[in-house]
């Protein structure tokens, strides 16, 4: 019953954001969206994506749209009636498909089942890790890519609006002081994602949170321009090193040697937690 209630709420919410006509009322139901599916992915035993949805996308994202939707014009983001017709056709066929599959391949056939079978080759304990840095790494290097593009189209369209913030000396000071304990648990979540939940991603999310706290606080880290801008590139960059240097060597792109598959994804995975972070604090300032 509650998976029901909450299926129905996801439905709900993701209806009235498309449909609402006004940009702010469209981004709450859009964090409503957000939070509810971080608890559904709870409901399904999957506690490591949940963590990134309701940080993500009930959190960070809201901010974004919040800052984002300051003088924006509702016609200016109002679909047009084709493109919404295509996206539903989309996502029936989508939808028709996934059910032909969940009730026709059989369960040790399934994705879930090989990721198991060869999850001792991955060189890390927990599934989740293992499919988003071993055996799909392109998918995840391609991801990395793109969060890094976007946020270098950001600083290219040099936002000029001021960023929200909170003029509270409690806001202040607490943002101030927990963002070291908040920053070294990102770390420790990062580093739990090689054996159980957690990972670079969530981490990530974790440290984006602080960062973003501190932000609307109307601080900034102390560091310059060029520091802040090699950390954001830094995920990038070491994914790359590490494509390039097995390939060369002849174990193929992204292709980990087995004694050193551990080591190689727990550097990505710290490198991909402190990109993120920073990557999603400049996105909030608009500014490095």
């Amino acid at each position: 019953m509650l998976d029901i209630i909450i299926g129905l709420l996801m439905l709900l919410s993701a209806f009235a954001s498309l449909q609402s006509k006004d940009l702010l009322k469209s981004g709450v139901f859009f964090v409503v969206f957000g939070f509810m599916s971080g608890l559904l992915w709870i409901r399904l035993s999957a506690p490591d994506i949940a963590m990134v949805e309701i940080i993500l996308g009930s959190a960070i994202t809201s901010i974004l749209i919040f800052k984002l939707s300051r003088g924006v014009r509702d016609i200016a983001m109002k679909p047009k009636l084709w493109r919404r017709l295509w996206a539903g056709a989309g996502s029936l066929v989508l939808f028709v498909f996934l059910t032909f599959y969940l009730f026709t391949v059989r369960e040790e056939e399934r994705v879930g089942g090989l990721v198991f079978e060869k999850l001792s080759l991955s060189g890390v304990e927990s599934p989740v890790t293992a499919v988003l840095l071993n055996f799909r790494g392109y998918d995840t290097l391609l991801e990395v890519g793109v969060i890094t593009l976007a946020v270098i189209g950001i600083l290219a369209l040099e936002p000029k609006k001021k960023s929200y913030e909170w003029n509270d000396i409690v806001v202040w000071r607490f943002s101030k002081i927990f963002l070291p304990v908040i920053a070294l648990f990102s770390l420790y979540i990062t580093y739990l994602g090689a054996f159980s939940v957690g990972g670079a991603f969530q981490g990530g999310s974790l440290l984006a949170g602080g960062l973003a706290f501190l932000s609307l606080s109307g601080q900034k880290l102390p560091i310059r321009e060029n520091p802040t801008l090699f950390l954001a590139m830094l995920s990038l960059a070491v994914f790359v090193a590490f494509a390039f240097a097995y390939a060369l060597v002849g174990h193929g792109f992204l292709t980990y040697p087995l004694e050193l598959s551990t080591l190689s994804i727990m550097l990505i995975e710290i490198s991909i937690c402190i990109s993120t972070g920073m990557l999603l604090y400049i996105a909030i300032r608009g500014r490095l």
